[in-house]
């Protein structure tokens, strides 16, 4: 399982192992990467990565492993998500995905390394998908069925919870290009915060406008104005 940590890392040599070649890994993908680059930052010897890890592939699946971890980590677990609005939970996970603009964040590495298996799928495209997007994907669908209720036909619910993602997406991997046309936009302090409201304020009123255009008898309202308001719906994160 990608997302389980295992004990047999919980060492100092292997968390700098895991460390530089999260960021080997981010450059270059997992064909470009060199284990001799990893080993040198890590201030460690070629001989530690076939002891702790078994190979490159090995330090690969392992490094997938902490960094897939993390991620989910900042997502809201399920029993917080039981107390909480849809409103309020959509916010949620709109913030963790925006973890990237975090003011000590650059460019997360295990948004790159996605970056690079998408371009070029490794074997452990399938299991990323499976253990760590799928299961932030189904949370934000599970929130938006919840918000539009049961008349809204499946297929848009999922295009709904895909446009979503796709907007914390763009900030994530075209931020260096968003800085250049629209400086101060996503970096800055507070920044993950205003885009985290933005998005979900956004999504909020084309879900409510969604819903609406289902209700038997009613007009079709998708292309309506969403009523203004000073006070955002889904309170704090």
């Amino acid at each position: 399982m990608l997302g389980q940590p295992s004990a047999m890392h919980d060492n100092e040599t292997c968390r700098r192992l895991i460390a530089a070649a999260s960021e080997e890994f981010a450059q270059h993908g997992y064909a470009g990467a060199r284990i001799r680059n990893i080993v040198l930052a890590a201030g460690a010897n070629l001989a530690a990565i076939n002891y702790y890890f078994g190979g490159k592939e090995g330090l690969y699946r392992a490094t997938l492993r902490h960094l897939a971890g993390e991620a989910m980590a900042r997502f809201p677990q399920r029993g917080e998500r039981r107390t909480q609005s849809p409103e309020t939970r959509l916010h949620r996970l709109v913030y963790a995905f925006l973890e990237g603009l975090a003011p000590e964040a650059s460019s997360p590495a295990l948004g790159r390394i996605l970056a690079h298996e998408a371009m070029d799928p490794s074997p452990h495209l399938d299991r990323l998908i499976e253990e760590m997007t799928r299961p932030q994907l189904e949370m934000i669908r599970t929130v938006v069925r919840e918000l539009v209720g049961t008349r809204v036909p499946d297929v848009e619910v999922t295009l709904s919870s895909l446009s979503i993602a796709g907007q914390c997406l763009l900030y994530l991997f075209g931020r260096p290009a968003v800085e250049r046309i629209y400086p101060g936009v996503v970096a800055g302090h507070g920044s993950r915060e205003r885009l985290a409201r933005q998005i979900t304020d956004f999504s909020l009123a084309a879900l409510a406008a969604l819903a609406a255009a289902h209700v038997p008898g009613a007009p079709a309202q998708r292309g309506r104005k969403a009523p203004a308001s000073k006070k955002s719906r889904w309170g704090g994160h």
